[in-house]
């Protein structure tokens, strides 16, 4: 089946992929909560990604070397994760920290500049960094008894997390190994992180294809809310009208994608503020959301968007065998 995609978007775009593995399964998991005050810590959130990507490595180098198990199918298997985060701040691997324009009027600027820079790897790092922090993870097995499990890999990965800068709304800052400037995650906002096999069909192994492809599901999802979303012509993510409602951020391993994307749904827009960032580094630009486009005494759920969204990934991506799979651990 051709996706939405390769018949309608940037289609001189796309390379012909011969003997690829056919696609299996989409597993669906959730960690949005179930009331206003919860939501899951970012790096916990990016310390699922990284436990998923890391099993899914490991044992796609095992099937290459000619190994067989059972268990290995349960983690070769492409995932979405949809999330809702606490109040964080996250620059890209290459960002600049000038667009955390609070640094100037504070008096540790210059600390929370060097902790922040994007050379900077050293022990006082703001990093999170996936080669130092799974290091600490002992070799899987995959024979069903001896191996930790995810939610156990997650915990060690969060304690060996560094610890983060506070921008002056006491929101904690890292720099993280996506592409992109500067952004906000927090509550209110769907955070969706697809884990795919790009190399396996349906998809197209291009990341330029993946991230266009990204940018129609936000638009589909926002014409179900009577919202024209639109691409710009030089500033990735998703407007309405001169404001971004969704910012993406993508970053891949063995073609394989982590990170995505953020789509407002009713955050609080305050945290965008200029005195604090300049969001994805766009000056001139505002940002806005589901709730704010449609209007007073419209109530927008995220788990409802959720489902919106999974929809568009089928119609867009022509992959239609999604699995409600785990609710996550906040």
């Amino acid at each position: 089946m051709q996706s939405y995609i390769q018949r309608h978007v940037n289609a001189p775009l796309l390379r012909k992929v011969v003997s690829r593995r056919t696609y299996h399964s989409v597993f669906i998991h959730t960690g949005i909560a179930d009331n206003d005050n919860d939501a899951m810590d970012y790096v916990k959130g990016w310390a699922y990604q990284q436990s998923f990507l890391h099993r899914r490595l490991q044992v796609q180098r095992l099937i290459n070397s000619g190994e067989e198990n059972d268990s290995f199918q349960t983690w070769d298997q492409d995932k979405i994760l949809f999330l809702e985060h606490s109040p964080v701040y996250t620059l890209g691997r290459g960002a600049d920290e000038e667009y955390l324009t609070f640094l100037d009027d504070v008096d540790d600027g210059e600390i929370i500049r060097n902790r922040l820079s994007r050379r900077n790897r050293g022990p006082d790092s703001c990093r999170l960094d996936s080669s130092s922090l799974l290091k600490h993870l002992a070799p899987l097995k995959f024979d069903g008894k001896s191996d930790i499990s995810v939610d156990d890999e997650v915990d060690i990965i969060c304690t060996k997390a560094p610890r983060p800068v506070m921008a002056p709304n006491d929101v904690p800052i890292y720099r993280i190994d996506r592409g992109g400037e500067v952004t906000y995650h927090g509550q209110q906002q769907l955070v969706v992180y697809p884990l795919l096999d790009l190399r396996r069909e349906p998809y197209q192994q291009d990341l330029h294809w993946y991230l266009r492809s990204i940018e129609e599901v936000i638009i589909q999802t926002l014409a179900e809310y009577g919202i024209e979303g639109h691409r710009d012509s030089i500033n990735t993510g998703v407007w309405v009208g001169p404001n971004k409602i969704a910012a993406v951020g993508i970053s891949s391993a063995r073609w394989i994608t982590t990170h995505g994307f953020a789509l407002n749904v009713n955050p609080n827009l305050d945290m965008f503020d200029t005195s604090v960032i300049i969001p994805c580094g766009i000056e001139g630009r505002g940002v806005t959301s589901i709730s704010n486009e449609i209007g007073i005494g419209q109530t927008v759920n995220l788990l409802d968007v959720s489902t919106v969204v999974i929809e568009k990934m089928r119609h867009v991506f022509g992959a239609d065998d999604f699995v409600n799979s785990t609710k996550l651990n906040l």
